[in-house]
């Protein structure tokens, strides 16, 4: 295990589908570069991965072993023409690099992972 601090705003079970969800919160509106933000949601999003597959997840939530997880990002007050093509960018393209494909057919900490990304905006 990597023991990396791994920040996740909260985690949920869904009863009817036996997934477990980490949900990744995201606030704005984003000052400075965007770039610079999406490189630090593409790190948050890497270390919920690593976490699921080296076990850390597991170990804080044992019900979760061997289920599927999704990592949600909840998009609040943030540029959606921007950060959802990075997302689905992202979330299509991830398990094609970086050996994460054997990696999840191979783990007994979770059975495979998904994304899942929503937008909307706090007044």
């Amino acid at each position: 295990m990597t023991g990396k601090i791994v920040t996740v705003d909260f985690v949920a079970k869904e009863p009817a589908s036996n997934e477990w969800k980490m949900v990744l919160v995201e606030n704005g509106p984003w000052e400075g570069a965007i770039e610079d933000h999406l490189r630090a949601l593409q790190t948050r999003l890497y270390d919920c991965i690593d976490a699921a597959l080296d076990g850390e997840f597991a170990e804080r939530f044992p019900e979760s072993k061997g289920r599927p997880l999704i990592i949600q990002v909840d998009c609040y007050n943030l540029p959606r023409d921007t950060v959802e093509p990075f997302f689905d960018k992202f979330s299509t393209g991830v398990f094609t690099a970086g050996g994460y494909v054997d990696a999840i057919a191979q783990n007994s900490y979770v059975s495979g992972i998904g994304f899942v990304i929503t937008f909307d905006s706090i007044h």
